[in-house]
């Protein structure tokens, strides 16, 4: 009996609607994304083919047994106490994927979790994520992975593009504190004057949703929502009277409705050091050019030619003007840029192999063997 067929690794999914290992279901028509699942699944393809089980968390066996459970977190804090009492458990790792504004009492509570798994990972540091840790991190970085590796050809060769797209559902932070939620909604606000964006996404046609944990029950907060939509139907909030102008609603593919344009508004939930999403690179992948605003190191991990960075521009207008003034040729050079670049070793820590990678790397550890 080889040494992998006593392990088995559970994972623990960012929320509870991918548990029952729906977190391996590529082809979830919930998320707003296309194959936003591929990394998790890209894991579990490569460990079951190697002889060791994956599964959510709930399918570790509730008695205890001996076979070697390596546990893995991508986000919750839930289950980790209870099950750092298993004797034939090893808690692995904690992935921090949430933005901070978003779940701030996650970072705050990590100052405890550190001290029951071996290892804490996040796109960010630990100097600055302490406004929300309130101390500082063992911290280990990783990259947001990817589901694709290249562009989509057929979509990316498209022509006769139309201007501008945003595609994000309607929310608001928990903390205000350096988010850009609100900035797109005036991104949306100033180009809709002119009747030059589409918008995409999810709850557009009804009052913006508070992301994150709250002690607020459900059904309260469905309550306030409903007092807001009869609220704004006598006080309309001007940002979200420009967006509900130029929504068409949710995006089918993601790839496809970007594919249809040149640019992109393309700002992450917030400015934090080393904090890229897939969001930019969905552009990439469907030949659009994306105005980023975001991580403040961007350049560190992708090359300013690929994308047109917001920062350099003191008003929408400018930014405008500057679109306008771009040629066929510009254009066209920004998304080969973008091309090559997903070809470059720069792009590598954001694949599924380097998800991978980093889940053996802490299996290997943690169990004490070699997986080949």
């Amino acid at each position: 009996m080889s040494k992998t067929s006593n392990i088995a690794l559970y994972i623990d999914p960012p929320s509870h609607h991918f548990l029952n290992d729906q977190l391996f279901n590529v082809n979830d028509g919930r998320l707003n994304g296309d194959n936003i699942l591929a990394p998790y699944a890209y894991v579990r393809e490569y460990f079951t083919s190697r002889g060791i089980p994956v599964h959510t968390v709930d399918y570790m066996p509730q008695k205890i047994g001996t076979v070697q459970n390596v546990y893995v977190s991508m986000g919750r804090l839930e289950n980790y106490r209870k099950i750092a009492k298993r004797s034939d458990t090893i808690l692995s790792a904690f992935f921090a994927m949430e933005c901070p504004i978003v779940e701030p009492s996650m970072y705050l509570a990590l100052n405890k979790a550190q001290h029951y798994f071996k290892r804490i990972l996040s796109w960010s540091d630990s100097q600055s994520l302490e406004h929300f840790t309130r101390g500082r991190l063992q911290l280990e970085s990783f990259r947001w992975p990817q589901s694709f590796d290249k562009v989509h050809e057929t979509i990316w060769n498209q022509t006769n593009r139309k201007f501008l797209v945003m595609i994000n559902s309607n929310k608001l932070p928990n903390v205000y504190w350096k988010e850009l939620y609100t900035e797109r909604l005036r991104a949306v606000e100033y180009f809709s004057r002119t009747d030059e964006i589409d918008l995409y996404g999810v709850g557009w046609d009804k009052p913006s949703w508070r992301v994150g944990k709250t002690w607020v029950p459900y059904s309260f907060r469905l309550l306030h929502h409903k007092f807001l939509q009869c609220w704004q139907r006598i006080y309309p909030d001007p940002l979200l009277k420009a967006a509900k102008q130029v929504y068409c609603g949710p995006a089918k593919s993601k790839a496809e409705t970007l594919g249809e344009y040149t640019f992109a508004i393309c700002f992450e939930n917030m400015i934090l050091t080393g904090w890229i999403t897939e969001k930019i690179f969905d552009c990439f992948f469907a030949g659009t050019i994306p105005i980023y605003w975001g991580a403040p190191d961007i350049e560190n991990y992708i090359p300013s030619e690929c994308f047109i960075d917001m920062r350099h521009f003191g008003s929408y207008e400018d930014l405008r003007n500057y679109l306008k003034s771009l040629s066929e040729k510009d254009i066209l050079n920004y998304k080969e840029n973008s091309k090559e670049y997903l070809k470059s070793p720069q792009f590598l820590p954001f694949t599924k192999e380097a998800f991978v990678g980093t889940f053996r790397r802490m299996v290997e550890e943690d169990a004490g063997i070699q997986i080949t």
